[in-house]
């Protein structure tokens, strides 16, 4: 075989090497093949998400309250309609535990307890210092109802989920979520 016959078999093999996998990989990313249907959070993604800002949050002193007052953090907000009962306080239990196994990044999160009822608990007040009340005057901004809703440092409620939550895997989707966060 001439010189010019093995450069050009060469050529062809590089040109092969590096455009072959290309082209099947624009084909499978155009035609959608492949891809991935699973996910990795545990919570409900909330899109559009609304912003906080509109739910007219309120606190005991009926003295608004805004994203500015949470100073860049994450914020896991427990939507519930009446009063405190034993399901809210179990709830609010494990989110201090959730926010303890957060470890070094629990600075990052803050936790309220939004009542649409507009009722303060004193017990809750003294159990949980760090847990804020507060009462929302335009509810319909949480669209899935009671439950726990994620907040984004720039005012996004972006995740829900149920009021039976499974502890474990908002605290995966949190620390996730902190991980991948460049703000908050």
């Amino acid at each position: 075989m001439s010189t010019k016959k093995t450069n050009r078999l060469t050529l062809y093999a590089v040109f092969c090497v590096t455009a072959v996998p290309l082209a099947i990989a624009m084909v499978m990313y155009f035609n959608l093949w492949g891809v991935p249907d699973g996910r990795t959070n545990f919570g409900q993604l909330l899109l559009p998400p609304n912003q906080l800002k509109q739910t007219q949050l309120v606190n005991e002193k009926a003295v608004p309250w805004s994203q500015e007052d949470a100073d860049k953090r994450w914020l896991v907000i427990y939507l519930t309609p009446q009063e405190c009962d034993k399901a809210c306080k179990e709830a609010t239990y494990l989110l201090r535990q959730i926010n303890v196994a957060l470890g070094k990044e629990a600075h990052r999160v803050t936790r309220f307890l939004v009542n649409q009822k507009g009722a303060y608990n004193e017990q809750l007040k003294k159990d949980y210092p760090a847990l804020i009340q507060l009462t929302s005057q335009a509810t319909e901004f949480f669209a899935m109802g009671e439950g726990i809703y994620l907040v984004d440092p720039l005012g996004n409620i972006m995740m829900y989920y149920a009021k039976d939550f499974v502890g474990k895997q908002l605290l995966k989707d949190l620390k996730k979520l902190l991980k991948n966060s460049n703000i908050g």
